[in-house]
């Protein structure tokens, strides 16, 4: 029988598994490159939707202290365990409160895209914006909805990976630019189920709501090569500077 659970609860322990062929490394240089190229000298950060502390542990390898902050008390179990000297913070991003301030905010691998609706958005941006020193970066990825709808919409994947049998099933919903990723496992003669969903954005409504609550120097930048997004682009980086 196959339980079905809530997100981000029995996946967290299969997560690493699953996830063995992301390039953290490569996406975190990119991202270093970028906003060292816009000003950032201090390596302190705080990370938005750590999860089980992947894209952490890279960056605590290029020498930044990082506060990780995440949802999911599961999957920050599995991040504390792999960096107990850092702190992590169970929080939601639309209401977060810390006492820091940070040169440098960042989300990786789509995070941003759990948030359904564009006001959701706006109040997470408002907390970046309030948690960034006065001319901190904020800088993050996004699926776009021309992503989600044409990479996605019908997309089935199966395999195994380190004992993990997987199934992967994805649709998409036209109307409201929603993404229902369906993912199933079995691990030890266990079945679990978990269905998760992203909202699309395309480039102007970011770009919109970011320069709306006082980010200014926004870009929407293509991986790997850095040149501006043009609009048709599946996955897109987006940098936005506090202040001047």
């Amino acid at each position: 029988m196959v339980v079905q659970v809530k997100p981000f609860t029995k996946l967290a322990a299969v997560y690493d598994d699953l996830m063995v062929d992301i390039q953290y490394e490569s996406w975190i240089d990119f991202m270093l490159t970028v906003v060292e190229k816009r000003g950032l000298k201090d390596s302190k950060a705080l990370e938005l939707g750590c999860g089980t502390g992947n894209a952490t542990v890279v960056m605590n390898s290029r020498g930044f202290s990082v506060t990780g902050l995440d949802s999911s008390p599961y999957m920050l179990g599995f991040a504390r365990s792999k960096l107990p000297s850092l702190q992590f913070v169970r929080a939601d991003f639309e209401t977060f409160v810390l006492d820091e301030r940070y040169p440098l905010v960042y989300s990786v691998f789509d995070t941003l895209n759990n948030l359904l609706d564009p006001s959701a958005f706006r109040n997470m941006a408002q907390r970046v914006f309030k948690h960034l020193e006065a001319s901190g970066i904020f800088v993050f990825d996004l699926n776009t909805t021309i992503g989600l709808r044409e990479l996605w919409d019908g997309n089935r994947i199966e395999g195994s990976v380190n004992g993990v049998d997987y199934i992967w099933e994805h649709s998409f919903d036209e109307a409201n630019a929603l993404a229902r990723i369906e993912v199933s496992w079995e691990n030890n003669g266990q079945k679990f189920r978990e269905v998760h969903f992203e909202r699309g954005y395309d480039i102007g409504e970011v770009r919109n709501i970011i320069q709306a609550v006082g980010f200014t120097n926004v870009e929407v930048l293509v991986y790997p090569s850095g040149r501006p997004a043009t609009g048709d682009e599946p996955r897109v980086w987006v940098v936005a500077k506090k202040g001047v």
